[in-house]
C-alpha cells in the first residue's frame, strides 16, 4: 500500500471559519494525490510506519463485476434540500430564475431560503440549490421518529455495492471496520441496512449540471464512511479534497475511499466532457433502535397523537 504524509494542517476550527457552506477551488489545494494503487493518506504529524491518524484509505479495483455501474447511470434524481454541501445562494442565478431577494425568497442562512406562499406569507421548509444527488435508504423522519426506508427499489439494486465497499473496507482498516460493523449489528435492526450500510447517497457530478460539492462535514456518520467512484468518459478536477489538510485526492474508476466524514471535505469542480459518479454509503447513527445506543422508533409531537386514538373510538 502507497502511503502519504499529508504536508499541512490548518487547523480544525480555522477550516470550519474559513470554508465550511463554501465551494473550494483545486487552487486552494497544497497537494493533488493521484491514486494508481491501494493508498492511505495521514495526517502531517504521522509517520510512514503507521504511527498517526489516517485522513482517507484509497481501495483501487474494488468491484468485482461491473453491473452496478449500469445501476448508478441511470439514477436522475436531483435535491434541493442539501443546504450543507450545495453551497451559497447567489443572488444572480435566482434572478435568472425569476426569484427575486425579500420579494419572492428571503435567506434562511447563506446556503438555504424560504419562499413565500400565494398567501404571501414565507414558507416552512427551507430550500438549497439543486444538485443532482438523492438520498437511498433508512432514515429517521425528522417529525416523526419512525425510520423509513426511501427508494426502496433502489435501495435493494444496490446490496451488492454496499457488499463490496465493505470488503474494500475490511480489507484496509480491518479493526476500524470490525468495530464499526459491531455497532451496527448490535445497535441497527437488520431491516434497516445492508450489512453495516443504512443509508447511500449517490451524487452525479458533470459540467452541465452538478459542477461540485460545498465543503461540509456529516455529524451523524458512525466514525468512517466508505464512498465508491465511478467515472465515464474523460473529465478532470472532481477531487475529494480535505481542506483542513489543503490535500485533493483524484479518485481511479472503480476505487473506494474510506474517510471520517466529520472531518470537513468537498469535491472541486469538475471539468471536460466526461461524468464523476459516486455513491456514499454510510452508518447512520440515528438509525439505531436496539441495546444501550438505540432510541425507539416512537412516534413524536402531533403522530404520536394520532398513532393513540380518542375515547369515541376505543369504544
Amino acid at each position: 500500500m502507497i502511503k502519504i504524509i499529508a504536508k499541512n494542517d490548518y487547523g480544525e476550527k480555522e477550516t470550519f471559519e474559513k470554508w465550511n457552506g463554501k465551494f473550494y477551488d483545486e487552487t486552494d489545494l497544497d497537494q493533488i494525490i493521484s491514486v494508481e494503487s491501494d493508498t492511505v493518506v495521514y495526517r502531517p504529524d504521522s509517520t510512514l510506519d503507521g504511527e498517526g491518524v489516517p485522513i482517507a484509505y484509497v481501495v483501487t479495483d474494488a468491484f468485482e463485476n461491473d453491473h452496478m455501474r449500469d445501476v448508478l447511470y441511470g439514477i436522475q434524481e436531483s435535491s434541493v434540500m442539501r443546504a450543507n454541501c450545495a453551497g451559497p445562494i447567489d443572488a444572480k442565478e435566482m434572478e435568472k430564475k425569476g426569484l427575486i431577494e425579500g420579494e419572492h425568497y428571503k435567506l434562511r442562512t447563506p446556503n438555504s431560503y424560504y419562499v413565500k406562499t400565494k398567501g404571501g406569507k414565507w414558507g416552512m421548509i427551507a430550500y438549497a440549490n439543486e444538485i443532482d444527488s438523492v438520498m437511498i435508504g433508512a432514515k429517521r423522519g425528522r417529525f416523526t421518529g419512525k425510520i423509513n426506508i426511501s427508494n426502496p427499489d433502489k435501495w435493494e439494486l444496490l446490496d451488492d455495492l454496499c457488499i463490496d465497499v465493505e470488503k474494500a473496507f475490511g480489507k484496509v482498516a480491518p479493526e476500524i471496520y470490525q468495530r464499526q460493523r459491531r455497532y451496527a449489528e448490535e445497535a441497527i435492526a437488520p431491516e434497516h441496512r445492508h450489512g453495516m450500510v443504512t443509508t447511500l447517497s449517490a451524487n452525479r457530478y458533470s459540467a452541465m449540471q452538478s459542477t461540485a460539492m460545498a465543503v461540509h462535514s456529516d455529524g451523524k456518520d458512525v466514525e468512517y464512511t466508505t464512498m465508491s467512484c465511478h467515472r465515464q468518459g474523460v473529465y478532470t478536477g472532481a477531487y475529494l479534497s480535505f481542506p483542513r489538510w489543503g490535500i485533493g485526492i483524484d479518485l481511479p474508476d472503480n476505487s473506494v475511499c474510506i474517510a471520517d466524514s466529520k472531518s470537513l471535505h468537498c469535491v472541486t469542480p469538475i471539468h471536460g466532457p466526461g461524468q464523476r459518479f459516486t455513491t456514499v454509503c454510510y452508518t447512520d447513527r440515528s438509525c439505531a433502535t436496539q441495546g444501550n445506543m438505540g432510541k425507539s422508533e416512537r412516534l413524536i409531537g402531533r403522530f404520536a397523537k394520532n398513532e393513540v386514538g380518542s375515547l369515541e373510538e376505543f369504544i
